[in-house]
């Protein structure tokens, strides 16, 4: 995610009616998605984002993050905005046509409806652009939807709206609000005040009234450019600086895989859980578990799948060795180390598959594969017959 990125609409979009308002988290999950769009995008791209950028910029906490993402994702699929046309009709749509949680590389994969495009897409006229920067730090919805009508209207300075319309626009669209004096006390002013403290604009109202009923408010509006929040550095997480060692193995393990490859920042993570398990004999049993979820049609998402073997191992009290076919007695060892956060979470991403006597006849077929390919290597590598099949029979 790019702070800096600049968040670009059509002013029919940042205008809409909230008839399903987004509330702070996903309206800044949307922005975030929206900042990526390119000005030259023909077409929505899969636009992704690191979970770890949504932990830090929503602010959950502790292990069960991933979950709250799960529901934050599922409840943003079902809002709905309300889009006029100026002959009276109007557009409903949904934000994203879909949602994918990509769990073996910790990205969320976000794609926008179809019908946002004339929305977002190759913006010509009649559109508004802010730096994303300067809605995260928000923390109220209607902060930041009043930051976006605020910037709509900057050039203009001013900006004259009826009570009921702007209701519309902030989503203060419950019966509680109906009451102005609630939408003064609990929306406008709170609202007013954050945008001020937080964000590149300064904001004024007045109440417009007939008689003493406030019928319309009016918004002066100031562009503060020591103000803008600028953040060059890019939150990107950083490719690891192998050890040679550890770099040749990953290349090894890397030629195994089939329609699918590890980064450097997955495959250090499960390395690293795989030597605390089986210390010097890590290498062989990634070895086998890759070959097993190459050969085993079940399995839909891999690099999940190795993780959560990784995960269930782990939490056993004793190590399974997946070279073979019963566990082994050599105890854990105390583990001090840094652990990953995936190796504490409930494993939702792959069913338990039961194991069925074919599925044995398999798993020693692997088995034999493995130890011709373990053969090869230990050939090239010059030991004698006696220490390659000394090797061997440790697996």
């Amino acid at each position: 995610m790019y702070s800096n990125h600049l968040v670009t609409q059509s002013n029919d979009l940042i205008e809409a009616r909230q008839t399903h308002p987004l509330n702070a988290r996903e309206q800044k999950i949307i922005l975030s998605f929206v900042s990526m769009i390119q000005p030259n995008d023909a077409d929505f791209k899969k636009y992704e984002m690191y979970i770890k950028d949504f932990h830090e910029m929503l602010g959950l906490e502790g292990r069960e993050h991933y979950t709250q993402i799960k529901e934050i994702v599922k409840n943003l699929m079902s809002k709905v905005i309300e889009i006029p046309y100026s002959n009276g009709d109007y557009l409903l749509a949904n934000w994203a046509s879909s949602v994918k949680y990509r769990s073996g590389e910790g990205k969320i994969e976000f794609t926008f409806s179809p019908d946002l495009k004339p929305y977002l897409l190759q913006l010509k006229k009649a559109f508004t652009s802010y730096r994303l920067s300067n809605i995260l730090s928000l923390k109220s919805v209607y902060s930041i939807r009043l930051y976006e009508l605020m910037k709509k209207w900057q050039h203009i300075g001013r900006w004259e709206v009826p009570i009921e319309s702007l209701r519309e626009k902030l989503g203060a669209i419950t019966k509680t609000y109906e009451l102005y004096g609630n939408l003064k006390s609990r929306v406008l002013n709170p609202a007013v005040k954050e945008v001020n403290e937080k964000t590149d604009v300064q904001v004024l109202f007045k109440e417009i009234r007939k008689g003493r009923k406030v019928i319309k408010i009016e918004f002066t509006i100031k562009h503060c450019k020591e103000k803008e929040l600028t953040i060059d550095k890019p939150e990107q997480p950083k490719q690891p600086q192998m050890p040679t060692e550890q770099e040749e193995m990953f290349n090894r393990l890397n030629k195994l895989t089939k329609g699918y490859n590890f980064d450097q920042i997955y495959f250090t993570e499960i390395y690293k859980v795989a030597e605390m398990i089986w210390e010097d004999k890590a290498e062989s049993e990634l070895e086998y578990l890759i070959r097993y979820v190459n050969e085993e049609d079940s399995v839909k998402s891999p690099l999940g799948f190795i993780k959560s073997k990784l995960r269930e191992v782990y939490n056993l009290d004793y190590a399974i060795s997946f070279a073979d076919l019963k566990p082994s007695q050599k105890k854990k060892k105390a583990r001090t180390e840094s652990i990953p956060d995936w190796l504490n979470e409930q494993n939702e991403q792959q069913p338990e598959i039961q194991m069925t006597e074919e599925d044995l006849e398999k798993q020693r077929r692997l088995l034999e594969r493995q130890k011709e390919f373990k053969r090869e290597r230990l050939v090239k590598q010059g030991l004698s017959p006696e220490e390659i099949e000394k090797e061997l029979e440790e697996m």
